[in-house]
């Protein structure tokens, strides 16, 4: 006996269109994840390298107006110990999110250049990371 309603879709066509819209999904989903987990990082290091430059800057700000100073990295923060005139300071630079390392080291008067080097890593994530090699310089003193 033959029909003429033939309108409807057999089985092997509905799985294969399941099946092809189920791989475009899969691509198109882990596109997305990956931008956004690309974009993720990309703001983080952007955030690291503002967090650097401020130290940089108040680091070098220090290297120049004090008599001598002192730099302690432990615990994930920065603490600068100096003197200025006859006042003694401390400022701590620390983030929540940021790991933030340098190399200890204490400048006398006589000391006019200093090498520095800090690490900046997101807690987070250890291997999202950061290193700035520095060159603190002040003029000389001439002695009269």
């Amino acid at each position: 006996m033959k029909t003429d309603n033939e309108r409807g879709l057999t089985l092997v066509e509905v799985l294969a269109t399941v099946i092809i819209l189920s791989i475009i999904s899969i691509l198109a989903w882990s596109i997305f994840f990956q931008g956004t987990e690309y974009s993720k990082k990309a703001v983080s290091k952007n955030q690291m390298q503002q967090e650097a430059n401020i130290i940089i800057a108040s680091l070098n700000s220090i290297h120049k107006r004090s008599i001598e100073y002192s730099i302690d990295s432990s615990n994930c923060k920065l603490s600068v110990q100096y003197t200025t005139q006859s006042t003694t300071k401390t400022e701590v630079f620390e983030n929540s999110q940021m790991c933030i390392q340098a190399n200890d080291f204490t400048i006398t008067p006589k000391t006019t250049d200093a090498d520095i080097n800090i690490t900046i890593e997101e807690k987070g994530r250890p291997n999202n990371k950061i290193q700035i090699n520095s060159l603190l310089s002040r003029l000389k003193e001439e002695k009269k």
